[in-house]
């Protein structure tokens, strides 16, 4: 009877704010793959692509593994990370389980964003004066906030795990870790000053931008969603992630509470995200004009490597050999 007790008093209440979040987030998927959301300007008329039309025009090109991956992580994983969520609502399922099944989902679903910020750097690198020129359109910004919602979802299922996270055996923040922190922190801190590309057409055009720059140009354009999200989850939650994460390891602290926000904001941050979304510019940009890579790329992608060792290291929880 007791047990019995403990079930329904772990189940009960439950938010209703995460189906309804969840389910206009579906909605706002559904339109944001399918209506445009980039548009080339040039000399020849304009053309207009979708999330999926963008994806079927790296099929026709031969370029599968982009396609595949711009179709995993930018359409079939949201999807079904929404429906996951819709299931993990409406269903009781063992503590454990549950637990492991809202980790997953907040440690791949910032991956969702990918095909946002290659809308984004494209807008701030096709710049190619009277050549070509791209301009966001309603479906990226549906898009967004598709993803935005579901990162919302899934953050309001924490209360459904937090009985079980809470006797879990929390990750330890060893000090020898600042040896991978500070070398990420400062090329990443490099990497977005610093120019990223520089995109030529020929005699006729050169483009040469930083990060930084890029996200001015965009505020000028004004395309305010798209500049607001590269400034909110690829410059000042990584920076702050970084900043708390030196700053624990240093006083080599495990503060329980102090940890949480951590890894909440390692999840949050998508620095990794964006320097795929500049790899797939990169080859995208390849059809329209000559890409060169420049120091910021480079530094931003030994910091992304830095930081997927060190996330990892963040999340692992340790053995009971450990002390």
């Amino acid at each position: 009877m007791s047990e019995r007790l403990r079930a329904l008093r772990h189940e009960a209440p439950r938010r209703v704010d995460v189906p309804i979040v969840a389910t206009v987030a579906l909605a706002l998927l559904g339109f944001g793959v399918t209506v445009p959301a980039l548009t080339f300007d040039n000399l020849f008329g304009d053309e207009s692509f979708s999330v999926l039309s963008g994806i079927r025009g790296f099929v026709t090109t031969g370029n599968l593994l982009l396609a595949l991956l711009l179709f995993a992580f930018s359409v079939l994983f949201p999807a079904l990370k929404l429906l996951a969520v819709l299931t993990l609502w409406f269903r009781a399922l063992p503590g454990a389980t549950r637990r492991e099944v809202v980790e997953w989902l907040e440690l791949l679903g910032k991956w969702s964003l990918l095909d946002a910020f290659v809308i984004a750097v494209l807008i701030g690198t096709v710049q190619l004066g009277i050549l070509s020129a791209a301009t966001a359109e309603p479906g990226v910004y549906l898009y967004l906030g598709a993803i935005v919602l579901s990162l919302v979802a899934t953050l309001l299922l924490r209360p459904l795990v937090h009985d079980d996270e809470r006797a879990a055996p929390r990750p330890e923040l060893r000090r020898r870790g600042l040896l991978l922190t500070v070398p990420a922190a400062v090329c990443y801190g490099l990497g977005l000053s610093l120019p990223l590309l520089e995109v030529e057409k020929g005699w006729f055009w050169s483009n040469r931008f930083s990060l930084l720059q890029g996200i001015e140009q965009l505020f000028a354009d004004g395309e305010v969603g798209l500049a607001v999200a590269l400034v909110a989850f690829v410059v000042a939650l990584p920076s702050l992630r970084f900043v708390l994460l030196i700053a624990l390891r240093a006083a080599r602290s495990n503060d329980a509470r102090a940890v949480a926000r951590l890894r909440l904001l390692d999840r949050w941050s998508m620095a990794e995200v964006f320097v795929l979304a500049l790899l797939v510019v990169f080859t995208k940009l390849g059809s329209l004009a000559s890409p060169t890579p420049l120091a910021g790329m480079w530094l931003l992608l030994i910091s992304a490597a830095l930081t997927a060792v060190d996330s990892f290291l963040l999340g692992r929880r340790p053995a009971a050999s450990d002390g």
